[in-house]
């Protein structure tokens, strides 16, 4: 390939404060988990209204009002059905997941508000049992809607308020109207009950909202990690100052390069670059000096070479290429040319302009060897050949 080159405080805010990316992403979680759970409740709803539905009938209500009241209940479970299909439709987001949720809750109140309004449908001469029926099926949907929607702490004490509170005026009604005993001791089990719900709905929600936060800082770490290893892994195979590979790099892909030749019946050429008189700009100008020219030479090797072609530094001012797809000693020397060209070109590093060339040697898989030593050893030749060319034509 071508080298161009926290856990929460409490359950009202289930959320650490770490990161906004974070946070945004442990509320989107938490959201997914509601909306997970919350699919498929229709059934659930049809259900309840069916029993809701047969105790108020076996209470005296009549079908007229019972009706009426199923309406109001389809019609709010079927909003809740909607709003489900849409998430699934369009999906959850950090920027849209709040939104959909609170809709969620709203309807999903009004719904167990449904339920518990039922309390005032049942008329005076209904029975102790249907009551108790009713409290049973209340505290059943309250028990399932806390256990079940942990996550959203805000979701099941809305679902507990809305199912409980209108039995607790009712029988409380009851008691000081009748002075009926027992309206008084079910109130108290239903007080009691709901008690227990939500202290065992407290801990499973701490449960579930710090399971979130630990995989999401623990999705972070593993991220972190890789990122660390994979920075570790660019800074062992890069030279530090050109951002080049480095020579261990380099090695590693002409292996790689030289195995798939060899199974393709391939040619490829190794390049010997060096700089003409570098060593006087250091001594002349200084280190900075030199250090510049190296990036630009370095970018320009970059740009100069072919997308397939692999480009890196030995060291000092010594640099490689590997060039594939190769057919013939014309191919590599029309890719020498062209880097010649680019490294005679003025320099200007650090606003100070410098003169200076590079001195190539190429050699050519397998025709001129089929290892790196011989390989190398060829292409430093016809680079050394190239070098003192270039000298005495300066002489001249």
């Amino acid at each position: 390939m071508a080298q161009k080159p926290g856990t929460p405080n409490n359950i009202s805010m289930p959320i650490i404060g770490e990161t906004d990316g974070l946070q945004d992403q442990v509320q989107l979680d938490q959201v997914r988990i509601f909306f997970g759970h919350a699919t498929g409740n229709m059934v659930s709803m049809a259900t309840g209204g069916v029993l809701i539905g047969t105790v108020l009938f076996s209470g005296g209500v009549t079908p007229a009002n019972i009706g009426l009241w199923g309406v109001v209940l389809m019609a709010t479970a079927s909003f809740v059905w909607l709003l489900e299909r849409h998430v699934q439709r369009v999906g959850l987001t950090s920027e849209n997941c709040q939104t959909f949720m609170r809709m969620r809750i709203a309807l999903g109140s009004l719904v167990a508000l449904t339920y518990g309004m039922t309390a005032f449908f049942m008329p005076g001469t209904s029975s102790h049992s249907e009551h108790a029926i009713l409290v049973m099926i209340m505290s059943t949907v309250v028990t399932m809607g806390a256990l079940g929607y942990a996550v959203i702490p805000a979701y099941y004490l809305l679902i507990n308020a809305a199912c409980v509170l209108p039995f607790t005026v009712r029988f409380l009604y009851q008691y000081v109207a009748a002075q009926d005993s027992f309206y008084l001791m079910m109130l108290g089990i239903s007080v009691a009950w709901q008690v227990m719900v939500l202290r065992k709905a407290h801990t499973a929600s701490q449960t579930a909202i710090k399971g979130i936060v630990l995989n999401r800082q623990l999705q972070h770490e593993v991220q972190e990690h890789l990122h660390t290893k994979e920075s570790m892994r660019h800074m062992a195979m890069h030279d530090e100052l050109t951002g080049l590979p480095n020579r261990r790099y380099f090695e590693q892909t002409f292996v790689r390069i030289l195995s798939q030749a060899q199974r393709g019946d391939d040619a490829f050429g190794l390049l010997s670059i060096d700089l003409n008189d570098f060593k006087p700009v250091n001594d002349t100008h200084g280190h900075a000096v030199g250090d510049a020219l190296l990036k630009i030479v370095a970018a320009r090797l970059r740009d100069a070479t072919r997308a397939s072609d692999f480009c890196a530094r030995m060291g000092g001012d010594e640099f490689v290429a590997i060039c594939t797809g190769i057919k013939s000693t014309a191919d590599l020397t029309d890719i020498t040319r062209k880097l010649k060209i680019e490294c005679s070109r003025p320099y200007v590093p650090e606003g100070v302009e410098v003169k200076t060339s590079a001195s190539i040697g190429w050699a050519l898989y397998p025709q001129d060897g089929d290892n790196l030593t011989r390989l190398m050893a060829c292409a430093d030749t016809r680079m050394y050949e190239d070098k003192q060319t270039i000298k005495a034509r300066q002489k001249v």
